[in-house]
């Protein structure tokens, strides 16, 4: 039950409220100074502190547990990143905003990057391609700001994978020099990847 608009919130509510807030943003702070290890930690805490107090499916928990993610994503936690961010983004399905939903979503396609799946990058981000929520690939897209979402025909994917897709080619090119030119494969490999079986199988 999301719990966000009680009116006259118990102790727990409160203290979810403010503590668990209170711990969210010092892990930011400790995200931006570098120390991942604290950040890890405070985050952790907020999620604790949140899911006590809100109950299960909050939205102010999902930002933590997003914010997690993306934190173990510059860790190399991938199995870590993946569990929380889809806790995240089961919520963010469930209750919303549409936007920050798109934007798990687009967290989980990096992650997918990472591992080297580049067709499951494509089909998370596809997800909200049907609800015309959609968030451009570029990390740090200024339209992202205003809490912008894209339908599938504003975006355009790359030419190499077509597994990720933007809202305008500054975004590309600035998403391909920072990242996405280590994961990027040809589409016709991603396909023969998909077909080789696994060893044993």
């Amino acid at each position: 039950m999301n719990t966000d608009f009680i009116v006259n919130p118990d102790a727990g509510f409160a203290n979810a409220t403010m503590t668990g807030s209170s711990l969210h943003n010092q892990g930011y702070a400790f995200e931006a100074h570098g120390d991942f290890a604290k950040a890890e930690a405070a985050y952790l805490r907020a999620i604790d502190v949140k899911e006590r107090g809100f109950g299960p499916g909050n939205t102010s928990t999902a930002v933590s547990q997003n914010a997690l993610g993306e934190l173990y994503i510059k860790m190399d936690k991938l199995s870590e990143a993946e569990e929380m961010l889809l806790r995240a983004l089961k919520i963010r399905n469930e209750i919303g905003p549409q936007f920050d939903a798109a934007v798990t979503r687009e967290n989980l396609g990096h992650l997918y990057e990472k591992q080297g799946d580049l067709l499951k990058a494509k089909d998370i981000r596809l997800q909200g391609a049907s609800k015309g929520a959609m968030a451009c690939g570029n990390f740090y897209c200024p339209k992202q700001c205003p809490k912008q979402i894209f339908k599938r025909t504003d975006l355009q994917n790359c030419g190499r994978c077509r597994a990720v897709f933007y809202c305008c080619k500054p975004c590309q090119a600035a998403d391909w020099k920072a990242r996405h030119k280590k994961f990027c494969k040809p589409k016709d490999e991603l396909k023969k990847d998909a077909t080789v079986p696994e060893k044993g199988k």
